[in-house]
This record gives structure tokens, C-alpha cells and sequence, in this order.
């Protein structure tokens, strides 16, 4: 079956949001990255800035079995407001699966979506350097201050994705591709990750 969905995990600085955008571009895919942090906003009726820094940060004590429990569950409201914000990123992340072929970047998609057979889940990965150097680029910031950023979003990052799906964020096993932004260069490696989706 064709992969009409790509989900992008990243390292931070490694340039897979960007991947992402050359994707959706080329295969004329919608485009969630921003518009999906809005999008769970409006849906769980949260400020976009708690959704922008959930994901990084805040934890709850929410079982990753209660992923499929849905709306209706009765003590929903209850529970922390980190696993509150997971079941609502839950819920849209399949809301836009179903709407159509895109590219989602981050947030969990690659488990949200993990039963579904049209899906393409990737991972990007960089060299260090690569990586301190892109920061330090896009924030203004200086070698120390990219590298410490670098480390508290991808530790936040981490825990959270452990939590809330019981699996190691990074390991290889959990994606279906693994390449390096450094090897291959932002266009290239957009180009192919398409070659695959079309020849499959």
C-alpha cells in the first residue's frame, strides 16, 4: 500500500523539520508542524504556548495504555494537564491522518500512528557539529548557550515520548527509516525519502 502519511521524529538541529517542509513540497502533501500545534490548541482549548512547550516538558502520570480511551472518557478532566494535552494530541493527530495524505513532524505521530499501514515513520539524525551549528544559526545564540538548549529540548523530548508510549525515543527499531541530515543534505535526503514513497 502506498505510504501516504510520513511521520518526522528529529533530532533537535538536525534539520527534519525542514526535510519535512522539502517533503510535503515535492509529493504536494499537507503540512503539519505548526498548524498541528494550533490545530490541538483549538481542539482541547488550551493556549498554543502550552502546546508548544508540552510536548518538552511536562509530564504527567498517564499510562500509555489510556491512548485509545478517548474523548469519552468519564475522568478525563482529572487527570494532569500534560496527559490531558497527550489524549487531545492523540485525537487530532488521527483527525488529520484520516483527512488525507501529509506530512506530520513530531508529537508522538510515529506511535499515534503505528497501526496504520499507510504510514512512513522516519527518523533524522546529525553530527553534533552539524547540529550545535544549525542552533546557534537559527536562534542567535552562542556555541554554549545552542549546545545547552540542544540538551534540555532533546532530555524533555525524550522523557516525555518514554512516557507516554513506553518505547526509547531515537532507537532505530521504533522507525521505519533512520538517515542523516549530515551524509545526505537537507534536499537530498527530502529527495530520497520521496524516491521511496513513490516506488512503494
Amino acid at each position: 500500500m502506498p505510504k501516504k502519511i510520513i511521520t518526522i521524529s528529529r533530532q533537535y538541529g538536525s534539520g527534519g523539520r525542514e526535510v519535512g517542509e522539502r517533503i510535503a513540497h515535492l509529493l504536494e502533501y499537507a503540512y503539519y508542524d505548526k498548524e498541528l500545534i494550533r490545530r490541538i490548541a483549538q481542539l482541547g482549548e488550551v493556549d498554543i504556548d502550552f502546546v508548544r512547550v508540552g510536548g518538552e516538558g511536562l509530564m504527567g502520570k498517564m499510562s500509555n495504555l489510556l491512548i485509545n480511551r478517548g474523548s469519552e472518557s468519564k475522568d478525563e478532566d482529572s487527570l494532569p494537564l500534560s496527559d490531558r494535552l497527550f489524549l487531545t494530541q492523540t485525537r487530532c493527530i488521527k483527525q488529520i491522518a484520516d483527512e488525507g495524505p501529509c506530512v506530520i513532524i513530531g508529537h508522538n505521530a510515529n506511535y499515534i500512528l503505528q497501526d496504520r499501514e499507510s504510514v512512513l515513520n522516519v527518523f533524522i539524525h546529525a553530527e553534533w557539529g552539524a547540529r550545535v551549528q544549525r542552533v546557534m544559526e537559527r536562534n542567535d545564540l552562542s556555541e554554549q548557550e545552542a549546545i545547552a538548549r540542544i540538551k534540555k529540548i532533546e532530555r524533555n523530548r525524550s522523557s516525555f515520548y518514554e512516557q507516554y508510549t513506553g518505547l526509547r525515543w531515537g532507537k532505530a527499531e521504533n522507525y521505519d527509516l533512520c538517515c542523516s541530515s549530515s551524509y545526505f543534505g537537507i534536499e537530498k535526503l527530502a529527495e530520497i525519502i520521496v524516491q521511496i514513497i513513490q516506488v512503494d
